[in-house]
């Protein structure tokens, strides 16, 4: 197994690549996730149109694809287009959404589980598709019935004799019909409710994508669909076997490699690397997991900011413990918290401007107290000129350049730009830097999914804790990239050429 080292350098160069298209908030490749939903929800809407023109008898159900096929309004055309290639996007969406969560290491620590539960909705999601192929009734469906068959005899106390039932005259009525479509309308919704119990530990999650991204998609389902029409081979004809037949890799790669492998084989290579992908996150445990957010419940005043920001729903507002005045405190799940610190940027406690010699949130990582990062930005600036150093905060799991020490810079690292509370950038201000600049991840690249959201809505105004409005935003220079050291140094010399009073007072 690779090293996650190189694994997410793997995800930042394929990341480049497509961005090198895609406008940031465009990028597919940060919305594999939602566009997976799309998917699906667009294999489901022309599946039900579908199902309505479908007629569930053997000598039906070919005839229902054929009309559709020549339909001359291309409506039909395009429904089955929609349905036959839906499916396969979210088959290819689904697996690339599987890659790029493995090489963030996604499968670790608190996020187990929704690793762990997105590995059944592949079999599920390929379930349904196989079942899809089936119900049209060509020569690529009998293909794929006695292929199936063959595969399942490799199982124990399943019948040899399988594909032969398929092979004699007359074995197959309309009850085999109706039990493909049972089977093709029952797995989605097993599928629809794994993919919400998917989403349990996660806050806020993003289930459809950006308009752009979810536009682009169901335009391009919709050009292939009328370009490369979805279409039946011969009828099914179990006495006559076709010299080629055109498959649809995503759902049949399987009867290749029963073909090359066998039975057996076929199933030792799909059960290993089910097992593989289930096992992730107990093999690969070489990190160690930070602590937790801890509350520190004599500086919490119930104000339920931690919990609303939490991206994986790990803090909950219980009632109060200690007897104090207000009503609620927060608690932290330590199976849940993933040791982000945007709870931190979140509290109102974390102010610096607070006059206890020791600051204290109410809400702290231990690893990374709040009160270290105002002790850093006095203890550099007592020997600074005021006007001489800009801050520069750089998100940790966005690996920069050369960080070599700079004179010019004061530089911190925090475990995301979502733990930095907005009062920090107008305390450093006041204590004499030119400005600060925030290196972190690009929009939708954020570790922790909504840290680099969150953190411009709060300099906006548009989210608590924010910004007051008296800063000079135009002193603030947020980059998308940290990982771009020649950005972040031109910012700081821009910063420092020009004087505070220079500055126009548009927000950068």
């Amino acid at each position: 197994m690779a090293t996650p080292c190189l694994r997410s350098r793997a995800d930042r160069v394929i990341d480049a690549a497509i961005a090198r298209a895609f406008a940031a908030p465009y990028n597919p490749w940060r919305q594999l996730g939602a566009l997976t939903s799309l998917a699906l929800a667009i294999t489901v809407a022309s599946g039900i149109v579908a199902y309505a023109l479908y007629d569930t008898s053997i000598s039906g159900a070919y005839q229902s694809g054929l009309r559709l096929q020549n339909d001359p309004s291309y409506f039909g055309v395009l429904l089955r287009g929609l349905h036959r290639y839906g499916a396969d996007a979210f088959m290819l969406l689904m697996i690339l959404h599987l890659l790029r969560e493995f090489l963030r290491s996604h499968y670790r620590g608190p996020r187990w589980y929704s690793w762990l539960s997105g590995v059944p909705l592949i079999w599920l999601g390929w379930l349904a598709g196989l079942t899809g192929l089936w119900l049209l009734w060509d020569s690529r469906a009998l293909h794929s019935v006695m292929a199936t068959a063959e595969w399942l005899q490799a199982l124990p106390l399943v019948d040899e004799g399988l594909v032969r039932n398929f092979l004699a005259s007359g074995a197959l009525n309309d009850r085999f019909f109706s039990l493909v479509m049972f089977l093709h309308i029952g797995v989605p919704l097993f599928l629809i409710g794994g993919l919400w119990a998917h989403l349990q530990r996660i806050h806020l999650p993003a289930v459809w994508p950006r308009r752009a991204a979810g536009v682009g998609l169901l335009l391009t389902l919709g050009v292939v669909s009328l370009l490369a029409p979805a279409q039946s081979l011969g009828m099914a004809d179990p006495h006559f076997v076709p010299k080629a037949i055109s498959l649809d890799w995503f759902f049949q790669l399987p009867h290749v490699l029963t073909d090359s492998l066998s039975g057996a084989g076929t199933w030792a290579v799909a059960g290993g690397l089910t097992l593989l992908c289930a096992s992730l996150p107990w093999l690969d445990r070489g990190r160690r997991k930070p602590a937790p957010a801890r509350v520190e419940l004599i500086h919490c005043n119930g104000c339920s900011r931690c919990a609303a920001d939490c991206p994986f729903g790990a803090i909950r507002m219980v009632p109060r413990t200690d007897g104090g005045m207000h009503a609620q405190q927060a608690a932290v799940d330590d199976e849940l918290c993933v040791a982000c610190g945007i709870c931190v940027g979140a509290c109102p406690s974390s102010t610096p401007f607070r006059r206890i010699e020791d600051l204290v949130s109410g809400i702290e990582l231990p690893e990374q107290p709040i009160g270290r990062l105002r002790q850093t930005l006095r203890e550099v600036l007592k020997s600074r000129a005021p006007g001489s150093m800009v801050l520069v905060c750089r998100c940790r799991h966005s690996p920069g350049g050369s960080q070599a020490p700079d004179p010019s810079m004061l530089s911190i690292e925090v475990e995301c730009l979502g733990m930095l509370p907005p009062s920090f950038l107008d305390f450093a201000l006041r204590q004499g830097l030119a400005g600060a600049v925030l290196a972190g991840c690009e929009g939708g690249n954020c570790e922790f999914r909504l840290g680099d959201r969150w953190t411009l809505d709060r300099i906006a105004g548009r989210r608590a804790p924010r910004l007051r409005r008296n800063v000079a935003r135009e002193r603030i220079i947020s980059l998308a990239r940290q990982d771009d050291e020649a950005s972040i140094r031109n910012a700081v010399d821009e910063l420092l050429r020009h004087p505070m009073h220079d500055q126009p007072g548009d927000a950068r």
